[in-house]
């Protein structure tokens, strides 16, 4: 029973980091790239920059909940990240699409030739 607990923690662990924060796609941005400074790249850095993650208070509840039933807190504290994974899809395509000038430079974009 205790390892397969611990199987399914392991799974939720490795699908709930399927969406990247929005502040690491800002920090591997090219700011060299001409639409850097553009108006709406400016306005969607700043939408980053206000953007909560949660990342306390999500360590917080599952080290709580461990403490109350074996499990739950991790299990709450992934169900709390999934939950945002929305707003972390958002801000990540408004980033992308605001400030990168070629987004499929090096993919599809040279294949279809």
């Amino acid at each position: 029973m205790r390892v397969r607990a611990l199987g399914l923690c392991a799974v939720g662990l490795l699908l709930s980091g399927c969406v990247s924060s929005p502040k690491e796609t800002v920090l591997n941005l090219d700011t060299t790239d001409r639409k850097w400074t553009s108006k709406q790249c400016v306005a969607a850095r700043k939408a980053v920059a206000r953007y909560d993650d949660k990342a306390a208070r999500r360590g917080l509840v599952g080290l709580i909940g461990n403490f109350v039933a074996p499990y739950a807190g991790t299990a709450t504290s992934l169900a709390m990240s999934a939950a945002q994974d929305d707003e972390r899809k958002r801000l990540n395509g408004q980033v992308r699409r605001s400030c990168i000038s070629d987004p499929l430079k090096g993919g599809r974009a040279k294949k279809r030739r």
